[in-house]
């Protein structure tokens, strides 16, 4: 008889593990839907912290001076502060120096008005 509650206890507790492994998949299914939703970023903890654009102010390059590419202003940070933003570097953001940049921001919500096509609004998160 012992034998026979061992058998049926063993069944019964991998039905409960079995149970249990549909339902956390079923949630590491629900979550990969979810950051395939929001972009793939996947944040534990805190909010990872982020830099701000040189030319617009908002927060959305991952690192500073990296030549990321500013989604709301399309500025390329290069590095360029404040310290030189009057100069023209020639470099990735062309004839542009980071004050005309700004100013044209300020007009028109690009860094060009070229680049308006290819911005976008900043979000919350941004701010």
């Amino acid at each position: 008889m012992s034998r026979q509650m061992r058998i049926s206890d063993l069944k019964a507790d991998a039905a409960s593990h079995s149970s249990r492994l549909r339902t956390v998949l079923r949630v590491n299914h629900s979550l990969l839907k979810f950051v395939h939703l929001i972009g793939g970023a996947v944040h534990t903890g805190a909010v990872q912290a982020r830099f701000r654009c040189p030319c617009c102010g908002y927060r959305t390059l991952d690192t500073a001076a990296a030549l990321a590419l500013c989604p709301v202003c399309w500025w390329e940070d290069d590095g360029q502060e404040d310290d030189d933003a009057g100069e023209v570097r020639l470099t990735v953001n062309g004839q542009l120096s980071l004050n005309e940049a700004r100013d044209y921001f300020a007009t028109c919500g690009a860094a060009h008005p070229g680049f308006i096509p290819y911005v976008r609004k900043p979000e919350v998160t941004e701010q």
